[in-house]
């Protein structure tokens, strides 16, 4: 059975105060993220965030819709991120 929500990368930590977070891409290369608008937050595409990326050197900074501060950036840590095969 294929998969319809494949893994793209890990939440390592926050960045900066306004709700950022780094991104281990587990993908092609940090580019290749920042063609996505909607994540997931599990492996079931029922958690559909909706997010903006930037590279930054090997990692990707991501800033989620809804997530303001440093405090609620900092719950996400360690999360996987899903994306839709399609």
């Amino acid at each position: 059975m294929i998969k319809e929500y494949l893994e793209i990368g890990k939440i390592t930590s926050t960045h900066g105060i306004k709700g950022e977070v780094r991104v281990q891409p587990w993908c092609d290369s940090p580019e290749f993220m920042k063609k996505f608008k909607t994540f997931y937050l599990d492996k079931n595409g029922e958690k559909p965030v909706k997010v903006s990326c930037r590279p930054n050197g090997n990692m990707v900074i991501m800033k989620a819709e809804g997530i303001e501060t440093v405090e609620e950036a900092s719950r996400y840590r360690e999360k996987v991120l899903y994306m839709k095969r399609s």
